[in-house]
């Protein structure tokens, strides 16, 4: 469970597992450059400039609704905590390499360590802080829903991929005072058993 930062310590993390797959080949790692070569903007801001070589954005955010019931966190102090928000984000991957090879290099080594690395922990160091393990899956979309996103942002289509991150958790800020229903007992009274005469 964790704060408010998760959507971004999330981020940080993916790009990081990226960084040092690419980083442990030399040849790869040319074509990336840099960890700052991965970028969260979306395709069109990313193609505006050459030093961007790989988009991971985060282009959708949902409720993971089965997890909507799961019971209020107890405080220290007796007090309920709401249930913290289960979230599964959505990102859409795609290069941006000098050449087609080199984007389809790009592409596969990503996929290949999402896949070889499908769960992954992230933690931002702070007590109390950011502290989440994160399963990493491809996500099958159409082309047809792909190209949506790509009319949306009214860019020729590229070649790209899907990615869920489930669960995150945001926990609430707001805490419950009151104390949830432990035990209900009710006392029998023989008289409301009794047949009324008539």
């Amino acid at each position: 469970m964790s704060g408010f930062r998760v959507l971004s310590v999330a981020s940080e993390g993916l790009r990081r597992l990226l960084w040092n797959s690419f980083a442990a080949d030399p040849a790869l790692a040319e074509l990336l450059g840099t960890e700052e070569g991965i970028v969260f903007d979306n395709p069109t801001e990313t193609a505006k400039d050459s030093s961007r070589r790989l988009s991971l954005w985060l282009y959708h955010v949902a409720e993971d609704e089965h997890l909507k019931n799961t019971p209020s966190v107890r405080l220290s102090d007796g007090r309920f905590r709401m249930t913290p928000l289960a979230l599964d984000l959505y990102y859409l991957l795609t290069p941006f390499a000098l050449s087609g090879v080199a984007g389809h290099q790009m592409l596969g080594r990503a996929m290949q360590t999402f896949y070889d690395t499908s769960t992954v922990r992230v933690t931002d160091g702070q007590p109390g802080g950011v502290n989440e393990e994160l399963r990493i899956t491809l996500y099958r979309r159409s082309l047809d829903e792909i190209s949506q996103v790509w009319q949306a942002l009214r860019e020729p289509y590229r070649l790209s991929v899907c990615y869920q991150v489930k669960v995150t958790r945001l926990d609430s800020a707001r805490n419950d005072a009151s104390v949830p229903v432990i035990q209900v007992s009710a006392e029998w009274e023989p008289h409301l058993d009794r047949a009324v005469a008539s």
